[in-house]
Formats: structure tokens, C-alpha cells, sequence
């Protein structure tokens, strides 16, 4: 349902920038929009359907697009530095995607490897920061569930690909430095690295107090000790972690939120038709450059359960680096100089903090029922009550999820 408040947005915002781009592509044509999500879909965009159909002939579809725009109430926009974020989303579809493509194109592999949305038309204008882009959708992919933990067969396509995505940044790096040092001096850390820090701390900590709440000091000593002492340096711990300058050339182009909402999928196996055989990547806001590890762990702890991990862990982290050595060799780059497997356990164990905190957070969100998910419409919202709703322990389930993954980085002596 369009409301009138979105109706305006439309309006204003989005409708003169899909008709920018369509006055040096099409003539004679007509607009159709309607919502693109559901409450809890999306936190930190307004995202719509747009159909394009040719208004001179038959009124066929000429286009399917996707505009995802910025939120505009100023306290949801400072809390979460949604100027920054989205700038950095654009960033990526604008430079850093075709410079990817390009390089795919040069070595014969855009067939065999293209996660990516076509981006049409994108605008920095401020509290109108909108992209607009293909609609996937329309091409047979999917949505996995946001409040379900994935499956083996999608965990494992997802490490994959992402060993592949990786690839390519230490394949640009080692081929093309001079494109390569444009894209990291762009990607830098754009979220936590604001004002948004102080307020994520305590978030994290909050909610993570609440987990801390549930051991028995005595009984679950090593657990509560543990995860009491993370807590307590969790502000001084965090911020080094997404820095690039920890990781050096070792350190790529992160996704930066590939959790299971941000990733949809295509399903053609013709035998099991619910075994993903494609995925595309979504929602960049989060992208920074660091160590390909930030991406592999929150994914593995914020969308994987303990039942999961505990059959398939090492197995999964395998299959990422045997995709991301292959491919960086199919690219023309040795992956035995530019990322041992030696580094890259060094990172899991040293890069544990990252993945916790983040999904101490992102699984109160992803966790919460429609009702109790902030309007992003809503004028009359204010930063207290953003981060009252953001504090909010959502169910049971969340505290065992928080508890498993302190338990299995213990297990992994991994630094937390």
C-alpha cells in the first residue's frame, strides 16, 4: 500500500530520478510503482518496484527496476550514519562493481562469475540518496527467509562465491595497483568509523549484557568470564578491527554485511529444485576494506546455527579459500603469495571480536517480530527511541544464538 507519505517521497524523490535516466533511453512510456518490501526487510532503505512499459505499442515491459532510497527522518539518519552508508553503496556500484566486471571481462570469466545487480542511475543528493537498479527478482532469484538460519547447501554456495568476490580484489591489487589503491582509499570503514561508534558500543553492550545475564557465574564460569571480559573491551577491541591498515595486503573489499537478507538466490536444478545454484549480492552499504575473515565469520555466525557449525565449520572455511585460490589463479595471480591459508587462520582467530559483536546486534534485528521494527516512514521517531528499539532482546532464541557462537569461538580458541 501506498501511503500518502510515501506517495509524496515518490514523488519528489524518486520518480525525477527514473525519469532522468529513462529521457536518454526511452520514449513514450509509462510508470508503475509499488512497494518492494515488508516491515523488517530492510533497515536502512525505502525500497520500491518500478515497471517501465512502452506506452506507443503493446504496453509490454521494457524494464523491472528496483529503487532503493535513503531514509530521511533526521534522527534515523545521524544515528545511523545513513549519508555515509549510502554514498558508500553508491560508491561501489558506481566504481568499484564495473571495475570488477572489467577485470571478469579482460580474463574471459564475466560468464562464469557476476553477483552483481545492473546499476541504471544513481544520485547523491542529500536526504534523497537513491540507487537505482535491476530487480533481480525478475531474473528468477530469490529471498532467503531473514528470520531463518540458513542451510548447508546455501552456506556453502555462499562461501564459495565469496572466496570468489574476494579473489578479485587481490587479483585487481596485484594486476592494476594504481585502480586498485583508488578503490581501497574509497572503501575505508564508513559506519562504525563515524559518530555511530559510541552509540553502537552500547548497543552491543547492552545486548550483551543481557546474554551475560542468563550464565550461572559458577556453572558456566569459562563462558561468562569470557564473554564478561569482551564486554568490558569491547569499545577498545572493535575499532581495530576494521581498519586496513591491521591486515595490509592481505586485506580486500569486503561486502561488509553478507548476512543471509543481503544475498538472493536462483534455483534451477531441475531435480532439487530448493538447491541454490546462482546468488547475487546485495545491499553494500556496509562495504569496507579489511580482512576477507570479517566477511566469512559474521556471515558464518550471524546466519549458520551451532548445529551447523559443529558438523561443518572447518569444512565450510575450506571450501571458501579452495574457491578463492582457484578462481585468483583462473585470474592470473598466485594465491600462495597474495593470501596463505596460514594468514587466513591467523585472521579467525585473531578477528573473533568482529563477527560476535556485529551479530550480538544484527540477530536482536533480524530477530524481531513486525511489530516492534521502527517505521522508517515515521517523522514523529527520535534517537532515544531508535536505540530503545535496537536494544531490545527480541526472544529466547536470540540469547541461546548469542551463547552459541561465545561457546564455538571458545572451542575454536579464537580472540574475542
Amino acid at each position: 500500500m501506498i501511503t500518502e507519505r510515501k506517495s509524496e517521497i515518490i514523488q519528489e524523490k524518486v520518480l525525477p530520478l527514473v525519469k532522468r535516466y529513462l529521457k536518454d533511453h526511452v520514449e513514450n512510456y509509462t510508470i508503475e510503482i509499488e512497494n518492494a518490501s515488508k516491515p523488517g526487510d530492510s533497515w536502512l532503505g525505502l525500497m520500491y518496484n518500478i515497471t517501465i512499459r512502452d506506452h506507443r505499442g503493446d504496453g509490454k515491459t521494457i524494464l523491472h527496476v528496483i529503487a532503493k532510497m535513503a531514509p530521511v527522518q533526521g534522527p534515523y539518519r545521524e544515528l545511523l550514519s545513513v549519508r555515509e552508508i549510502y554514498c558508500r553503496e553508491i560508491f561501489v556500484y558506481d566504481e568499484v562493481i564495473p571495475h570488477f566486471l572489467k577485470l571478469l571481462e579482460d580474463k574471459g570469466l564475466r560468464n562464469t562469475f557476476c553477483p552483481f545487480a545492473k546499476k541504471y542511475i544513481t544520485t547523491k543528493n542529500s536526504c534523497g540518496e537513491t540507487i537505482v537498479m535491476e530487480n533481480m527478482k525478475e531474473k528468477g532469484f530469490k529471498s532467503y527467509h531473514h528470520r531463518v538460519l540458513t542451510d548447508y547447501s546455501h552456506a556453502q554456495l555462499i562461501m564459495k562465491e565469496l572466496g570468489r568476490f574476494h579473489a578479485l580484489s587481490y587479483a585487481l591489487r596485484d594486476q592494476n595497483p594504481k585502480v586498485y589503491q583508488h578503490l581501497e582509499e574509497n572503501c575505508q570503514e564508513s559506519f562504525l568509523n563515524t559518530s555511530i561508534y559510541e552509540s553502537a558500543i552500547g548497543i552491543i553492550t547492552t545486548l550483551g549484557k543481557a546474554v551475560l545475564d542468563t550464565y550461572d557465574p559458577i556453572q558456566d564460569q569459562r563462558e561468562f568470564e569470557a564473554l564478561k571480559k569482551s564486554l568490558q573491551n569491547a569499545s577498545s577491541a572493535l575499532k581495530p578491527l576494521f581498519m586496513e591498515e591491521t591486515y595490509g595486503k592481505h586485506s580486500v573489499i569486503n561486502h561488509g554485511d553478507p548476512q543471509i537478507r543481503n544475498i538472493l538466490f536462483k534455483y534451477e536444478d531441475p531435480v532439487q529444485t530448493d538447491l541454490p545454484t546462482e546468488l547475487c549480492l546485495i545491499d553494500w552499504q556496509l562495504s569496507r576494506v579489511a580482512s576477507p575473515v570479517l566477511d566469512i565469520q559474521f556471515f558464518l555466525c550471524a546466519s549458520t546455527d551451532k548445529a551447523l557449525r559443529e558438523c561443518q565449520y572447518e569444512n565450510l572455511v575450506q571450501d571458501y579459500y579452495q574457491s578463492l585460490s582457484s578462481f585468483l589463479r583462473q585470474l592470473g595471480s598466485d594465491p600462495d603469495v597474495l593470501i596463505p591459508f596460514e594468514i587466513l587462520q591467523r585472521d579467525l582467530k585473531n578477528c573473533g571480536a568482529f563477527a560476535l559483536y556485529l551479530s550480538i546486534w544484527v540477530l536482536a534485528l533480524n530477530m524481531k517480530e513486525n511489530e516492534n521494527i521502527p517505521d522508517l516512514y515515521n517523522n514523529n521517531l527520535t534517537k532515544e527511541m531508535i536505540i530503545k528499539q535496537f536494544t531490545e532482546v527480541p526472544n529466547e532464541a536470540y540469547i541461546q544464538n548469542i551463547r552459541n557462537i561465545v561457546s564455538d569461538f571458545i572451542k575454536y580458541e579464537y580472540n574475542f
